[in-house]
């Protein structure tokens, strides 16, 4: 979860065990790094760390009303029984601190802009600029909404997080000994408080809405023009997610004005292009602070895949439903299984999940009556403003002198003074500027030197998720489930649905802002999609969307909903909803419902084969092009026959033991790069279209002038690329293999996933292996480039499926789930990466749902027992 700190941690991690074989600095301090003879000494130290949880143990605490016991099953996930939900977050609290205190409280540091206090001065800007998106201040207010609330379930909620902070401390202040990444980093965690729960909600915002879209929009728009944009950033094969709205239409999902570049006078363009030079300016300094660019580059893996099928359409004649969340991949992973029970005779509370580790509600899981999962939807609810600044203190609005106003925050440094760093505010949100450290020298035009760059975002509000969490645990229908919903702000979701009454639904849910784009210039597209004038006041935010105005299907006629990050709604849809470059290209989605249209006997079994599946649309689609070209060659070689013979015997199948795989997507790679690179670089353009573009033109416009290569004189099309791109690969597979024999190019060799603890520190890693799969499948490894500088190179993947579940609303206890990791952060349990390893291998484990008492969880699943006992 906290992979966005590794590039801050990683050089004192690298000092640390150069400095542990200098047996003569046992016991000298250096800096941040402790005494080696403290961290060593037999005894202590390193020594002291348990590998994995006692058998058994009995606690004693006085924050419990009745006694609690947490049986911990032999994945080591727990299942809580107690007598009330406030003693069961208590217990929670102490066993996700037990498992992975060291990845919360790196966490809640990272969102609060509390690094530097652990690591030093060189995590001092990482704070700043987390500090400047206000998420530990809006937590703060948020917390104060909740803990100042009159309504009985807020109270509840509230006093839930209390206990859950008191398990957490509890632990923190019994502990023996120290994780080892606190011996490493030579620090103690602080207590916790419910604060540093909050702001995990803005953490995973951050994660979700985050962004910097609407400059790559902006800059992709000045060097293509309009209707260059318009063909190759088009949303061409998807199928929307919800039922109701009727089909899309690409080019109005990427442009909501009808814009012509002829209508586009040349002083504007010089706007457009001043503009963009700002703000890619901007961009490339914020890239040099180490979190951010992580976050960045991170932003590839999330995607995700939900289903829902009802009952006229499974074995059991009542619905599943099935989740994976795709994020990047990390030891420990970001999410903690649990089982929750409270069996006090009027409560059926029972609910198991999946729960960020540092939060007391699952996010995803099911309870007795209904399930839910997720994933994003790419909401449009960030948006960019640029003002003319006046002075150190002011700025023009609407053309007036306004004030900034002034939030000061006090960021403690270890081995330092604390230094109070303070947040300018404009009427939008805050004020980012002073990360572009030199605009004379870049190129930055006359008149926008003195610019200032804030944003709005919605997670700069109150705001009220966990009252969403809280009530989907609770509910036992649709209605409760949409009156739960209601509180859920950020980040959107597309929220699917089952329940045991036969109920399927899928929302895109969240908080979408509504413009006002009346004042807008004519060039600009509206919709928050490109960075606004703030001075002139465009673009102002003038409410949300309406709950009951969001997308949504309901037991649709086909029996089943899909989405995996596509568009939400087509084009029936009234409001502006996503951004366009935030929307997936739709190979999952075109994949999961060709299979789930086509037959209507599903069962578990089949959710897990589709879970695991690797087949490739986009091969589908293309390979026999690939063929028909090669057919062409006049002066084919055998090399060259072999590959026709794989690649017509192949199923499109991404099997890791295959070779017809590492071909096709050697061929892509370059057929993509040679198609577009030598007129996009020439146009000065941030980025090359993706495959489905590609796709659109390979099977729709042979002679499209994006084949052309511009550096010849020839005019080439569609297969002189094709032939052109596969005698490149040929030679770069032969090069990197050794071997003319293709039985040897197996793709899970340069396919592979290397899985990095936290901190970065490589004997704590899983990998690097070879998977099956690519970005495209339902089953997916995200993962780099294989074609880079004209030569094959390995990809490490490091994202994919975060979790998988499967929810069998016929019988609850046939539900099952799986982590790519352990619940454990201790590298020697056998919890560390057990999960993982059988993640890998396409297995699940059970749930133990049934078990609903105490007495009902059998002796052969228990691992280990904690009973505390409540009282002195």
């Amino acid at each position: 979860m906290e992979k966005i700190t590794r590039n801050i941690i990683i050089k004192f991690s690298v000092a640390i065990l150069i400095t542990i074989i200098l047996l003569v600095a046992l016991s000298i301090p250096f800096g941040m790094i402790p005494p080696l003879g403290k961290f060593l000494f037999p005894g202590g130290g390193v020594w002291k760390i348990d590998d994995d949880v006692k058998n058994k143990e009995i606690l004693k605490a006085t924050e419990l009303e009745e006694d609690v016991t947490i049986f911990r099953d032999k994945w080591g996930i727990p299942h809580i029984y107690g007598y009330s939900e406030k003693d069961i977050a208590f217990a929670l609290g102490y066993v996700q601190a037990q498992d992975r205190l060291f990845q919360m409280d790196m966490a809640r540091r990272v969102t609060r802009g509390k690094l530097s206090e652990v690591i030093g001065s060189d995590a001092l800007d990482a704070d700043k600029f987390s500090l400047s998106k206000l998420k530990e201040y809006w937590a703060l207010e948020s917390l104060n909404e909740l803990k100042e609330s009159t309504d009985p379930i807020d109270q509840i909620i509230y006093n839930e997080l209390l206990s859950y902070s008191a398990g957490i401390n509890y632990y923190i202040k019994n502990m023996k000994s120290l994780p080892l990444e606190y011996l490493f980093l030579n620090f103690k965690p602080d207590l916790w408080s419910p604060v540093d729960t909050l702001c995990f909600i803005k953490y995973m915002s951050e994660m979700l809405s985050w962004g910097y879209s609407d400059f790559t929009n902006l800059w992709l728009f000045d060097s293509l023009g309009i209707d260059n944009y318009r063909e190759l950033f088009s949303l061409p094969y998807q199928i929307p997610i919800t039922t109701e709205y009727g089909d899309y239409n690409s080019s109005e999902l990427l442009l909501s004005r009808n814009i012509n570049q002829k209508d586009i006078s040349e002083a504007q363009e010089k706007t457009i292009s001043e503009l963009s030079n700002l703000f890619s300016r901007f961009i490339k300094d914020v890239e040099k602070i180490p979190l951010e660019k992580e976050l960045m580059d991170g932003q590839k893996f999330y995607g995700s895949n939900n289903w829902v099928i009802g009952g006229n359409k499974t074995v059991s004649t009542k619905p599943i439903l099935c989740n994976d969340m795709h994020l990047g991949h990390d030891l420990p992973g970001i999410w903690y299984e649990a089982h929750l029970i409270n069996i006090d005779p009027l409560s059926d509370f029972n609910v198991y999940g999946f729960f960020l580790a540092g939060v007391p509600f699952p996010i995803v899981g099911h309870n007795a009556y209904v399930g839910w999962g997720m994933t994003n939807t790419g909401f449009d609810v960030l948006d960019w403003y640029y003002y003319k600044g006046i002075n150190e203190t002011h700025y023009w609005y609407k053309g007036e002198p306004k004030e900034y106003t002034l939030l000061e925050f006090e960021i403690p440094i270890k081995n330092k003074e604390a230094e109070i760093f303070t947040v300018k505010n404009t009427v939008h949100g805050p004020v980012l500027t002073e990360y572009v450290v030199d605009r004379v020298n870049t190129g930055v035009a006359a008149d926008y030197l003195n610019d200032v760059i804030a944003c709005k975002w919605i997670s700069h509000n109150v705001t009220y998720e966990t009252r969403a969490i809280y009530g989907w645990s609770h509910s036992k229908n649709r209605d409760d489930f949409n009156e739960a919903s209601n509180y859920f702000g950020t980040p959107a979701q597309n929220i699917v649905y089952a329940d045991i009454h036969g109920e399927i639904g899928i929302r895109p849910t969240g908080k979408v802002p509504i413009r006002d784009d009346s004042n807008i210039p004519s060039w600009h597209f509206g919709n928050g999609s490109l960075p606004y004038n703030g001075s002139e006041g465009n673009g102002e935010w003038i409410g949300y969307v309406p709950f009951d105005f969001l997308p949504v299907s309901e037991n649709p006629n086909q029996d089943y909903l899909v989405s995996a990050n596509q568009v939400s709604a087509g084009s029936d849809y009234q409001y502006h909803l996503q951004h366009p470059l935030a929307i997936d290209n739709g190979y999952r989605s075109r994949r999961l419902n060709d299979i789930i249209s086509a037959k209507d006997d599903f069962t578990v079994e089949d959710m897990k084969n589709v879970q695991l599946d690797v087949y490739s649309i986009k091969a589908g689609n293309l390979t026999q092009y690939l063929i028909d070209a090669i057919l062409t060659i006049s002066f084919r070689t055998d090399l060259m026959q072999d590959v026709i013979d794989v690649l017509n015997d192949w199923d499109y199948q991404m099997d890791k033991e295959e070779a017809a795989p590492t071909i096709f997507y050697v061929w892509i790679e370059i057929f993509q790069e040679d198609t577009f690179t030598d007129e996009m670089h020439n146009m000065g353009s941030p980025r090359i279209p993706d495959h489905a573009i590609l796709e659109y033109l390979t099977r729709t416009n042979a002679s499209s002038t994006w084949f052309d290569d511009i550096n010849t004189p020839e005019i080439e099309t569609r297969d002189d690329i094709i032939k052109s791109s596969f005698m490149k690969a040929l030679v770069g597979l032969e090069d990197f293999f050794g071997t003319e024999d293709i039985t040897q190019w197996k793709w899970g060799i340069i396919n592979t996933k290397y899985i990095p603890h936290i901190t970065d520190l490589e004997p704590l890693a899983y990998g690097p292996v070879g998977v099956n799969g690519t970005e495209d499948t339902v089953n997916p490894v995200y993962r780099k480039s294989i074609w880079k500088n004209n030569n094959v190179t390995v990809s490490l993947g490091s994202g994919g499926a975060s979790e998988r579940m499967i929810i069998d609303f016929n019988n609850l206890n046939n539900s099952v789930s799986i982590i790519p990791s352990g619940q454990r952060n201790v590298s020697t349990s056998k919890h560390y990466v057990d999960q993982l390893e059988m993640y890998l291998r396409g297995e699940y484990h059970t749930q133990y749902f049934a078990a609903d008492s105490i007495e009902k969880f059998q002796d052969e699943w228990i691992e280990s027992t904690i009973l505390f006992k409540a009282g002195d």
